[in-house]
Parts: structure tokens; sequence; C-alpha cells
């Protein structure tokens, strides 16, 4: 009965150090002053590492002017306040290059983990350089923290993240696992007709959402229709709807060059045909992302 206690202790441990080490990593991403704007901040690199026992942190951060070789390379310290929160410290400058215009300093702040947007964000204030905060946005990192004079990346990443911000979309990896899990559900029309339903005019939208937070993504629009009719007269209707729904995607802000449609008549029914029902459920409009 004991070992068993003990066992559900450690394993529980486990699981909270595991939580906490979901902040662990590489994050990149923009500090800025307050009273200022994003794009005019600089380019932020952090490094976070738990320390199990204890749940303090270590690491370093690396804040770099963008398109610029001035840098700072700092040691932090700090610790965990909860799962999705942080506490940090920049213990010195252990390597920089500045000028007049770019002084560095040491700053402190509190960061915590939006899961709906997949940033690492919070506040920032500096002792050192007096009367100076802001913030800090950052997201999850591929690349590793550079500790050398070296940039870490090219800094065209920065005016990709600023933009990104400005449209209000959420991190890449978020935007990502939305476009992988996003359910396709047909469009219906009624018989011998090529009108779209408000009813799925909230479902189109999120559609366009996604598919204008990924550069390379565009929409595939298939039209369909039931066995009533010529194929003649088919292909035409099928063709009609899915120029309906295109329209009503680039109506919502979707570059017309990022939908293709195709039109197929009755030669692909989702179902039978033989009864009423199924002839309702092939009278449709289907989507792929490509």
């Amino acid at each position: 009965m004991r070992l068993s206690i003990l066992i559900i202790i450690l394993l529980s441990s486990s699981a909270l150090f595991a939580q906490r080490h979901s902040l662990e990593g590489v994050w990149q991403g923009v500090i800025y002053q307050q009273g200022t704007k994003v794009k005019d901040g600089n380019a932020l690199w952090m490094e976070i590492q738990v320390n199990e026992k204890n749940g303090t942190l270590s690491g370093a951060s690396r804040v770099e002017s963008p398109y610029k070789e001035y840098f700072a390379y700092k040691p932090l310290k700090g610790k965990v306040l909860s799962d999705s929160s942080i506490h940090f410290d920049e213990v010195n400058i252990r390597k920089k290059k500045e000028s007049g215009q770019y002084i560095w300093c040491t700053n402190i702040g509190d960061l915590t983990y939006d899961k709906e947007t997949g940033y690492l964000e919070g506040k920032w204030y500096s002792e050192e350089c007096k009367r100076e905060a802001g913030r800090i946005i950052l997201y999850r990192s591929k690349y590793e923290l550079s500790k050398t004079d070296t940039n870490t990346l090219y800094h065209s990443w920065f005016d990709n993240f600023v933009g990104d911000l400005r449209r209000g979309w959420p991190a890449y990896y978020v935007r990502d696992a939305e476009m992988r899990n996003f359910e396709f559900v047909p469009v219906y029309f009624d018989h011998d007709m090529d009108v779209l339903k408000e009813g799925f005019h909230d479902y189109l939208k999120q559609m366009v959402a996604i598919v204008k937070s990924h550069s390379d993504l565009r929409i595939k629009i298939i039209g369909h229709t039931d066995s009533n009719g010529t194929d003649a007269y088919n292909i035409d209707l099928s063709q009609r709807r899915a120029d309906r729904v295109k329209q009503f995607l680039v109506d919502q802000g979707l570059r017309p060059d990022r939908v293709v449609i195709e039109f197929r008549g009755e030669r692909d029914p989702a179902t039978s045909n033989a009864t009423k029902k199924g002839k309702s459920l092939n009278r449709r409009v289907d989507f792929e992302f490509i």
C-alpha cells in the first residue's frame, strides 16, 4: 500500500514538471518599448531551462537590432510561476555590440504562455536603464540561439512576424494545427438552384481565415449536382454553384488566384441518387486545401 502511494506521488510530481517543461527551449520574437509600435522594436531570442528540483529557471537571452550588427547576449535566471508563466531576470551582458543609438540594458519581466495564440508574452522593465519598460511577444523557435557575434538568423523573419501580429494571427504552429484539424463539410444547395444559403456563411469565413493565414495555401472548390437533368445542364449548374461559393470567398477578402474551382455535374455523387435524401446530399460543393 505504501509503495503504491509513493509511486502515485512520484508520477504526480513528474507530470507537474512535465507541464513546466512545456516552456523550455528557444523562443524568438520581438521586444519593444512602451509607447512605441511593434515594428520599431528589436528581435529577441530567449533560451529557457527549468530546474526540476526547485522550479527555478536559467538560460540566456539575445537581443538584436533588425538588419544591423548590434546585439547583446545575456545570461538569465528566474523561476516558474505556474505551468504557463515565468519570471525572468537578465543577470548581466556577457557579450555585445552597440553604438550611441543602440545601448543595451538588462531587463526583468514576467511572461505567460497563451495556448490560443501560441505566444509567450508579457511585460518587461529595466532597473539598469531607468524608466524603460515595454512588452515582449515570443513564439517557439526551431533554431538555436547564437552566442557569438553572428546573428541567429537573417532578419527577414522579423518583418514576417510583425506582419502576423498586425493581422492578429496566432503563431505559425497554431495556424498549422488549425489547418490540419479543420473539418471539411459540403455546402448544400436546393434543387436546381445555385443560391448560397446563409447558414454556411460562418463556416466559409472560417475557411477564409485559415487560407489567408498561410501564404502558400489555396482552396479547391468542387461543384456537384444530383442526377436530374441532362449531363450538359448539370455540368453548367455545378459550375455555377462552385462560382457562387468562390465569389463569397473573394468577397471575404480572399484573392481570386488562391481559389481553384472544378465542376463535375452528376458524375461524382456522394451517395445514390435513387432516393430523395440521396439527391439532396449530391447537390453540393466540396472543398480541399491544396
